[in-house]
């Protein structure tokens, strides 16, 4: 009986190997989040629904959203600090079945610090803010698990600023390098199913053609026998350039450049976990796989004593797995004007163009185990973005003792092509209306406080891969709805 026991346990090892490279082949995607721009810097621009660019907020954020407007501050320090509570929601809805999978995303606090130091012409400053992330999380049962169950991009821009009046009350221009820090966070399911049969004798047994997956075998899409989990971080460098100017008393206009910024996810960590449902998956008698190896497997072992070996130990989805990667943060370009014609009033318009055309493509590198060894196969996930539209609209009435309401309205078209709408983030035009307020507290203190809601018409899309030859019919196969609430504080102070 102890024969026998030692017996199954080198013929699982045995078959495990033959299985490991079909594991790696498992349907992969990197963490590439679709339209992960955020706006969420400072509240006095939230509550003007972003039209800042020609018409500036009377606060640090400025050194973002126009550097050169940081000589329209105060003369003297002035900071102004904030976050804002990100709320989404969303969900897919399954052509087949009609079943619908609520998402599974935490609230997040992207956050806001400006510093700035005016004299005379001249404006110094720092700011740190967030212009890109994301949050994409489903439950664990989700069908499009195998695609991302959890993907997080955090980054944040570091700007040291310089501001200068070229002409006296007229014309400004401002900028700085820009020092940026991201890190991400994938964790998706593999699928046995989709796995490639490596096994030549299996392969001549059925009289299966090379490449053929665990499918062709009867095992059903949608088999988990795994989790994957990257984690990396990387830096980047840029930077932001803006431009001011009262054409008259009551019309200025400004424009503004951040460039794109390319971080290297270097060495990041590539963790592979037995999942708990191959434990409870059992090969009855007469599965192909138990007379794979000599001797055969007895029946009732399970999936998970299959592929278990190759979590430990030399095994292929041991830990150590080193895996890099590569996301360039788009550029931004906006130009605006504004309006102060009409008493303790202003409006705004502004025009936005995001560069998300520079991101077509997301390679994964696995890199070489340092004592040798398999590793997962490298590829590159193609994405074909497109360059994304806003146009802002946004007004401020200022009222007696100084307290300001504000009101806005956006539309953003979606950079993500039709074939590109998947459980990472299902992109899709998007309309945001905000309102908010501005109350002071004494001759130094304020506080801003807005409200933003993003709503959309629902898109179709995918929950599983596609290749670069199938189009958006052949592979969309439900419809993703999405809306998310914003609530942002911050405070001003002078000093």
């Amino acid at each position: 009986m102890q024969q026998r026991a030692h017996a199954g346990r080198r013929a699982a090892r045995a078959l495990a190997l033959a299985l490991a490279a079909a594991a790696l082949w498992a349907p992969w995607s990197p963490a590439a989040a679709q339209g992960f721009g955020l706006n969420e810097i400072g509240s006095c621009a939230i509550g003007r629904g972003f039209a800042v660019t020609g018409a500036p907020c009377d606060d640090a954020s400025v050194l973002y959203w126009n550097p050169a407007a940081a000589t329209t501050l105060a003369r003297g320090l002035s900071a102004y600090g904030g976050v804002s509570a990100v709320q989404v929601r969303g969900s897919f809805t399954a052509d087949a079945t009609r079943r619908r999978d609520a998402g599974d995303v935490p609230v997040e606090f992207p956050p806001f610090l400006g510093v700035n130091w005016r004299n005379g012409r001249l404006a110094l400053g720092v700011a740190g803010y967030v212009p890109y992330g994301l949050t994409s999380q489903w439950r664990d049962d989700f069908p499009g698990r195998f695609a991302a169950q959890r993907a997080s991009l955090q980054t944040i821009y570091v700007q040291p600023n310089v501001a200068f009046e070229l002409v006296p009350g007229r014309l400004s221009v401002g900028g700085g390098p820009v020092f940026g820090h991201s890190s991400l966070e994938l964790r998706q399911a593999l699928d046995f199913s989709a796995s490639p049969i490596t096994s030549a004798p299996l392969l001549a047994a059925f009289g299966l053609p090379a490449g053929s997956t665990y499918a062709a075998l009867g095992y059903a899409e949608g088999t988990e026998f795994a989790r994957a989990q990257i984690e990396g971080s990387g830096t980047g460098f840029g930077y932001n350039l803006g431009a001011f100017a009262r054409v008259s008393d009551a019309l200025s206009v400004g424009v503004r450049y951040l460039s794109e910024v390319r971080f290297d996810y270097e060495e990041g960590e590539a963790t592979f976990t037995p999942s708990p449902a191959a434990a409870g998956y059992v090969l009855q008698a007469g599965n192909p796989l138990l007379g794979a190896t000599t001797p055969a497997l007895p029946a009732g072992t399970t999936l998970a004593t299959i592929t278990g070996p190759q979590f430990t130990g030399a095994g292929a989805l041991a830990p150590g797995q080193l895996v890099s990667s590569r996301i360039d943060h788009p550029a931004q370009f906006q130009v605006g004007v504004g309006f102060t014609g009409i008493r303790n009033a202003t409006l705004s318009a502004d025009y936005a163009l995001i560069r998300w055309s520079s991101f077509q493509e997301l390679p994964v590198t696995f890199l070489p185990r340092a004592g040798g060894g398999a590793s997962p196969p490298s590829r590159t996930i193609i994405e074909n973005y497109e360059d994304s539209h806003s146009v802002r609209v946004g007004g401020e009435y200022r009222l007696a003792g100084g307290l300001a309401g504000r009101a806005g309205f956006s539309y953003a078209t979606s950079p993500a092509p039709d074939e590109t709408v998947t459980p990472l983030l299902p992109d899709m035009d998007r309309y945001n209306v905000n309102v908010g307020v501005g109350i002071p507290l004494g001759a130094r203190l304020a506080l801003d406080a807005a409200y933003l809601r993003v709503e959309t018409e629902g898109r179709r899309g995918r929950t599983g891969e596609r290749t670069a030859a199938q189009t958006a019919e052949q592979v969309n196969n439900g419809f993703y709805a999405l809306n998310a609430n914003i609530f942002s504080l911050s405070l001003k102070a002078r000093f």
